[in-house]
């Protein structure tokens, strides 16, 4: 059976990945996992998504660190047609599917409302990510992403993900970890999140929920 490694190497050649992307892409995954609060990684009743999974980071290599049932979006057709081949190579198919959709439509469809976790990658900024996951998540699901590194904490949960931003969406920040140098967030759903929500890209990047430092830059 393939392994996630030589995978790994497939989108670096493939130009999935870049070179950085592939090297840290194994460890840098298994940090998500770090996260005190989440279900059993052995359970599989737990049902997950990963927004954007392009080269297979990090959807893909949680999918082979876990028992987890999976769900991988991704908008491109070259890398949806190889993640799907890669899912098979890894002997995965009975338990991940690859959606080749939009991140808004898979969150208006059956999925809504039944995730217990949702992983992101430098999906989108932070009010689109979150718009896009909060509707997939049932209450108490956790919606965990990568973050560029700060010194201040407090600073990085004010400007990247506001209190009331948050709560518009029925999300709630719960913390930040690091693992192997790199740093994560937690969201938890804990509330509804209206119907409106998701809206079309568009509508959300012309009038995003909440706009960041880096948004403006």
């Amino acid at each position: 059976m393939t392994s996630v490694e030589e995978i790994i190497d497939a989108a670096r050649a493939e130009g999935y990945l870049t070179p950085t992307a592939a090297m840290e892409g194994p460890a840098h995954s298994a940090g998500f996992l770090a996260f005190s609060d989440l279900p059993r990684s052995d359970d599989p009743q737990v049902g997950a998504v990963d927004l954007g999974t392009g080269g297979g980071v990090p959807g893909l290599v949680l999918a082979t660190r876990t028992a987890w049932r999976w769900t991988l979006v991704e908008r491109g057709e070259r890398r949806t047609t190889f993640l799907r081949w890669a899912v098979r190579k890894l002997g995965l198919d009975d338990r991940v599917e690859v959606l080749h959709e939009d991140a808004v439509e898979v969150a208006r469809g059956p999925l809504r409302g039944c995730v217990d976790v949702v992983t992101a990658r430098g999906f989108a900024p932070p009010a689109l990510t979150a718009e896009c996951a909060a509707p997939l998540l049932e209450i108490g699901g956790f919606l965990l992403v990568s973050e560029p590194p700060f010194e201040d904490d407090l600073v990085s949960s004010s400007s990247r993900w506001p209190v009331d931003g948050l709560a518009d969406l029925g999300l709630r920040d719960v913390g930040n970890w690091r693992s192997e140098g790199a740093t994560y967030r937690a969201l938890c759903r804990v509330e509804e999140c209206p119907d409106r929500f998701p809206r079309r890209f568009n509508r959300q990047a012309d009038d995003p929920l909440w706009i960041t430092d880096d948004d403006l830059s």
